[in-house]
């Protein structure tokens, strides 16, 4: 067992002066930091960090563990995971903004952006916009060609077979979740500002929402010392690793880094609390669902809404429940995990990150969201109901281990 270092802090972004937190917001943060630790011991994670913001207020930041199994130095706000396809939601909010600035059109075909790239016949190469890649709307098969990224070859080297894909369904048609074909976006993105990728995000989001830590690339990772390792799991528990460069040559996709206190900022940004940076148009077509997702929500919280479905948008995942919409984005690369989820409606942000490959959102992020969007009564009564079939399922394993 890992010991553990646990740091907690009350904290204000954004020059906003410090407000106490009400009632409520205190037991849904408590509540929550006790949900994160419980799962953070209990699943032996090394490191990993949770913050909570509700609109331009940062409520808590909490730390748990170290940056790197079995050395001393423990995980702080400021210290930086990569992001893997969280990295989706600052590709979306970039495009969009181009767009919006008229340096870009959406509506265009991909090939007119990225040099080089030929599909399978012409009608493809001209249905195949810009907004359909963003929106994960493509209708190829899902996950294209990610073994060979994974076999670390480089999208020049694989743009060749691109022209081999025939859709799955009518361009536009159909969610078809890809990395590899999201990643061409970063040439997009690139030859309508003129600028590098990474410091086109810079100039538009990090050094204007302050997100001091935040970068893009390997290199970055590296050259920073407050960094969380990647962990594998052994014989002998959590190990730390060298981060791969794999997916880190699809930015757009999975190219960014960031400290819980960088992504509380830029929830703040997604809540309205930044319109000189985030104009309330960008978060307007940013909250637009694109495409359904088939696979109904599944967490308890959902169960008690009429309506409930799931939709990707433009680089962020949505679930429309009743009149209302959660905006959220998880990844999972070469040992990190990260998740952050924002709702307009009830002002509440989350982030979770960790150094290892192990899911704690579907729990920790379930009970906050149990929290903030259910009815008290129906959240109990699902909870106990919950507790009720842990014990049944408890007592049947027993008797079998008898």
């Amino acid at each position: 067992m890992f010991k553990r270092i646990v740091g907690g802090c009350l904290l204000w972004c954004l020059a906003m002066p410090l407000v106490a937190a009400t009632a409520q917001q205190e037991t849904i943060v408590a509540h929550t930091k006790a949900k994160f630790d419980e799962q953070m011991d209990k699943l032996n994670i090394p490191g990993g960090a949770l913050a909570i913001v509700w609109r331009d207020q940062l409520l808590a930041i909490h730390t748990v563990g170290v940056r790197q199994a079995g050395q001393p130095d423990a995980v702080n706000a400021d210290t930086v995971f990569r992001l893997a396809s969280v990295s989706k939601t600052f590709a979306g909010n970039i495009m969009v903004q181009l767009a919006q600035e008229q340096r870009l059109d959406l509506q265009a075909p991909l090939t007119r952006y990225v040099p080089g790239l030929v599909l399978r016949t012409p009608q493809l190469e001209q249905q195949l916009t810009l907004e359909q890649v963003l929106a994960q709307r493509s209708g190829y098969w899902s996950h294209a060609f990610e073994d060979l990224l994974e076999a670390d070859q480089t999208p020049e080297q694989i743009k060749p077979r691109i022209q081999e894909l025939s859709p799955v369904c009518p361009v536009g048609q159909c969610y078809s979740y890809q990395n590899v074909l999201f990643g061409f976006l970063t040439k997009a993105a690139e030859q309508s500002s003129g600028l590098p990728y990474e410091e086109l995000l810079a100039e538009k989001i990090f050094r204007p929402l302050g997100m001091a830590t935040a970068s893009v690339g390997l290199v970055q990772l590296l050259a920073n010392p407050n960094r969380a390792w990647p962990h594998q799991r052994g014989g002998r528990g959590w190990t730390s690793m060298k981060p791969k460069a794999n997916f880190y040559r699809v930015p757009t996709a999975a190219g960014v880094n960031a400290s819980a206190r960088d992504l509380a900022v830029y929830l703040q940004a997604m809540l309205g609390a930044a319109p000189q940076v985030f104009r309330p148009e960008l978060l307007q077509a940013l909250q637009q669902p694109q495409v359904r997702v088939p696979n109904r929500p599944r967490w308890p919280i959902w169960q008690q809404f009429s309506e409930v479905s799931a939709w990707y948008g433009l680089g962020w995942r949505v679930v429309q429940y009743d009149e209302h919409k959660l905006f959220y984005h998880a990844g999972v690369v070469d040992g990190y995990r990260p998740y952050i989820a924002y709702s307009p409606s009830t002002g509440y942000g989350i982030v979770l990150l960790t150094n290892a490959e192990v899911d704690i959102a579907g729990t920790v992020a379930a009970n906050f969201w149990q929290d903030v969007l259910g009815d008290p009564e129906k959240t109990a009564q699902q909870r106990r109901a919950a507790e009720k079939q842990l014990q049944k399922t408890s007592k049947k394993r027993s008797r079998r281990a008898r």
